[in-house]
């Protein structure tokens, strides 16, 4: 008797040895994930995650007070889009023994920079996450890198490392702060004097207000149910419960997700350029004039070139900000659609429903186009855990629930919540794989 006494309070004071919670890196279900992203080669797109798995040295339960202790190892998988099947998965130890922070995807690339000394900046293949080029590779084409990166701790890595969206080329600083633009294919640098820009993939990934075009937004606003406002017109059917639209919580180039967003300002370059040849056009015609009227007209005309160029190089400047900082991220479908996060009821075990909606920017209207439940994920999993929290607790790791991540890839839909991925077809709102991470 005084033995089970003994083993009981060991089991609800929370003490174990280590050994008790030890997971496999490779096999077992992961905590969290750090990044999330589609990358393609060779014409097939894989999704990428960097996986957290927490090895637990000792928890404890005590008056509703969970503590937890232990360390993280990291892993990193390539999935099938198509299938959902892991196509290749690596593991890649603790942070302090080698950190590899994501700087950007070109084609058929992931660039990497490694904590490691000896894979520092490194490039690897998205199916099978080989390294594909190395960091001796990018030194003999530019030999003053040799010995000259930044020897910086892992969380000071995106100051010094980064992606340009636009060039979709890796920018890369030297231990002097100088930054340069590195072309992926040749491994030459070019010095620019511009600061670092870094691609996201964790941003929030919903919100109550979203543009679908530079002048056009949708809003949900009212309790519980929530109805949508396009502009100035309220649209009260279809309403969604607790809705919020869904947005990409990686960085967006609206040139390639939706490049209609930018026709008006296109337009507006349009028509100042054409201004512009036409005043060239008639200072031509005139050159041989004399009347000086004429002239004084001629000049004035002249005048607003130098104004529409300006003006010219705003617009471009404003479609650069759009496309690769982050500014644009709404994720909307090529046939002029955005989606709906809500909820299934207004329990605590509600489930999460997604749906398609369509817009129509001159009519000012919406249409509801299919409405998909997802099944094992929770609008709110913590409230959920609690009414089995002896089993979450004491299980293996320390599951992060609340990590929650969108991305648009062509007509595929990934949703990753409750570290649970659903890929959803776009057209038809089909769930058409899915698996705990």
């Amino acid at each position: 008797m005084k033995i089970k006494t003994l083993l009981l309070f060991i089991l609800f004071s929370g003490i174990f040895l280590s050994g008790c919670f030890r997971k496999n890196v490779m096999k077992d279900e992961a905590d969290n994930i750090e990044e999330a992203f589609v990358a393609s080669v060779n014409g097939e797109n894989f999704l990428i995650m960097k996986e957290e798995i927490f090895q637990a040295t000792s928890k404890s339960s005590k008056q509703g007070i969970r503590t937890t202790s232990g360390y993280t190892e990291y892993r990193l998988t390539s999935y099938d889009l198509n299938t959902g099947k892991i196509s290749k998965r690596i593991e890649l130890g603790e942070r302090d023994d080698n950190y590899m922070y994501f700087l950007g995807a070109s084609d058929g690339k992931l660039w990497y920079y490694s904590a490691d000394e000896k894979t520092g900046l490194h490039a690897r293949n998205p199916k099978t996450l080989d390294i594909v080029v190395t960091k001796d590779d990018i030194e003999k084409v530019n030999p003053f890198l040799m010995n000259n990166f930044p020897k910086v701790k892992w969380y000071e890595l995106r100051k010094y490392f980064g992606f340009d969206m636009i060039k979709k080329v890796p920018m890369i600083a030297d231990n002097s702060g100088f930054v340069y633009l590195m072309n992926p294919d040749t491994y030459k640098t070019e010095k620019v004097n511009v600061p670092i820009k870094n691609f996201r993939y964790d941003e929030t990934m919903s919100t109550t207000s979203i543009n679908v075009t530079k002048n056009d937004y949708l809003s949900l606003s009212g309790d519980p149910r929530k109805h949508i406002r396009f502009g100035s017109k309220d649209i009260e059917q279809p309403d969604f419960l607790k809705g919020e639209f869904l947005e990409s919580s990686v960085t967006v180039n609206v040139k390639e997700m939706f490049p209609e967003y930018l026709t008006p300002i296109y337009d507006e370059i349009e028509k100042k350029q054409n201004e512009i040849d036409s005043i060239k056009a008639l200072e031509e015609q005139m050159k041989d004039e004399t009347d000086k009227y004429k002239l004084r007209s001629l000049d004035f005309a002249k005048s607003r070139i130098k104004y529409n160029e300006d003006d010219i190089t705003r617009k471009y400047k404003e479609i650069e900000d759009l496309s690769g900082n982050n500014r644009f991220k709404t994720i909307i479908g090529k046939d002029k659609s955005v989606f709906i996060i809500h909820s299934s009821t207004a329990s605590d075990t509600a489930k999460v429903l997604m749906s398609k909606i369509k817009f129509d920017t001159g009519e000012k209207t919406i249409s509801l186009v299919w409405t998909t439940p997802l099944q094992n994920i929770f609008v709110e999993p913590e409230k959920v855990f609690e009414k089995g929290g002896f089993d979450y607790v004491f299980s293996k790791g320390s599951p992060n629930l609340r990590t929650k991540r969108a991305i648009m890839a062509g007509d595929k839909l990934i949703f990753i919540s409750m570290l649970k991925t659903v890929c959803i077809d776009t057209n038809t709102g089909n769930i058409l794989w899915e698996f705990t991470i």
